[in-house]
């Protein structure tokens, strides 16, 4: 198991933070999430050969959130 920390500086609230994290546990591959919305950060933690953090940072942007992996 693999684990990519993503800043989303948009993600301020609990809303945001449910939203954010309900679409990348979706992900298959995708094994855990840790999300602090104070901090703007999420933990993934994922299965390198199912996933790769590149897809994560996609599935973040399409639901209207911009993300840099850190």
């Amino acid at each position: 198991m693999k684990e990519c920390v993503f800043k989303i500086p948009s993600m301020h609230d609990e809303t945001s933070a449910k939203d954010i994290r309900s679409a990348v546990v979706g992900i298959r591959g995708v094994e855990d999430v840790d999300v602090d919305y104070e901090d703007s950060r999420i933990n993934v933690y994922y299965d390198e050969n199912q996933v790769i953090k590149d897809k994560i940072k996609l599935v973040i942007e399409k639901k209207g959130y911009k993300t840099k992996i850190m």
